[in-house]
């Protein structure tokens, strides 16, 4: 079991030490950060948690014996009634526990608590194989590929569009 604790300034230090290099974070964050992430790159994701309504929710994950155990981020877009997850990390000493699924489903029960959410999708790089046999077994259906989207050093990666319709979660 996973459960969702807002995320806090007390946490960076935490979730900065399960990125240790610059591919780790551009696997987590995305290419508009810049590594090493800084307490400045942070506090902005919580910055627009703030606002009426939210930009983007971020949480940190606790186990059962609650434990740190991961991150996980929704950005939302309420006019056309889309969440996406983001920004998701299971921690280095809690990976290969099956943890990754129970995250997936605690925040798309958050997602689909919003009325106004029609559509949960995320992005995922091809390479992650793992992530994205996870991704499938809670109900996210492939949609494409956006080729060569990313540059990471000397790397280029290709990123996986998945999405999940709410009809899709009801039926689940």
């Amino acid at each position: 079991m996973m459960t969702l604790i807002d995320f806090e300034a007390a946490h960076f230090p935490v979730l900065r030490s399960w990125l240790s290099s610059e591919r780790e974070l551009v696997q987590w964050g995305g290419p508009d950060l810049s590594f090493p992430v800084s307490d400045e790159q942070l506090e902005q994701m919580r910055t627009e948690a703030s606002g009426t309504p939210p930009k983007r929710l971020c949480w940190m994950a606790v186990d059962g014996d609650q434990a740190l155990a991961g991150h996980i981020q929704l950005a939302m877009d309420w006019r056309h009634g889309v969440a996406r997850i983001g920004r998701v990390i299971i921690a280095p000493d809690h990976r290969g526990k099956g943890l990754a699924g129970p995250l997936l489903q605690a925040v798309l029960e958050r997602a689909f608590s919003y009325p106004e959410i029609e559509r949960v999708e995320l992005n995922v790089y091809t390479w992650n194989a793992p992530a994205i046999r996870t991704y499938a077994k809670v109900g996210f259906v492939p949609e494409g590929v956006r080729r060569s989207s990313v540059q990471v050093g000397d790397e280029r990666w290709d990123t996986a569009i998945m999405g999940m319709l709410r009809a899709e979660w009801e039926a689940i």
